[in-house]
């Protein structure tokens, strides 16, 4: 909703003072043409613009804009990912220290995004089938081999977080920090785990 409200507003601009009433299919044809010749904006950037507009005309203004034809399409990106090289992947785990090497690591070796290394739990190691379950983008879960190279740290790093854990809850500190969305809700407070 974020990225369609700035849409929205950036639209608002470039038509400058025209009332929401007075929006037209033309204005719309006008404001995409515009990203895609002057802003040369990304082919997938002119897509959110439209589906943007598309919800605001549907939405708030309950109307259609109608067909539009003959609007230029922005172009395609050419963009070809950097890919790191052995001895350069290498020199970066050299200058990491443990645990980061470690995850660094793992993000290399199953060929994870960031966000996706962030979300692995414990339970999603499966080392008698050699496999990690990952979780996705748009909830598309998917198993990736885990490299044997790393299979040995993994299960040593595992083993001391568990006595650690182990420590904790003999300490008295079995609960969990809650996220930020669910600290504004409830303030500062642990949530303890239910056993």
């Amino acid at each position: 909703m974020k990225t369609y409200a700035h849409w929205s507003r950036q639209f608002q601009r470039f038509l400058k003072i025209k009332s929401p009433q007075e929006l037209s299919t033309a204005d719309v044809k006008e404001y995409l043409t515009y990203l895609a010749v002057k802003c040369k904006v990304a082919a997938s950037t002119q897509d959110q613009a439209f589906n943007s507009l598309l919800f605001l005309f549907r939405h708030a203004l309950k109307r259609e804009f109608g067909v539009l034809k003959d609007v230029p399409r922005a172009k395609k990106s050419l963009y070809i990912p950097m890919v790191l090289s052995m001895p350069e992947i290498e020199a970066i785990l050299k200058q990491l220290y443990y645990p980061y090497n470690l995850f660094v690591k793992v993000l290399f070796g199953c060929g994870l995004r960031l966000f996706e290394g962030l979300q692995i739990r414990v339970s999603d190691f499966n080392f008698d089938a050699g496999k990690l379950l990952v979780h996705g983008k748009g909830k598309k879960d998917r198993t990736v081999p885990i490299p044997e190279t790393i299979t040995q740290e993994l299960k040593a790093q595992i083993e001391k977080v568990s006595k650690l854990h182990e420590q904790d809850l003999a300490a008295g500190y079995d609960g969990v920090f809650l996220d930020d969305e669910l600290e504004k809700k409830y303030p500062a407070r642990l949530i303890r785990i239910v056993r």
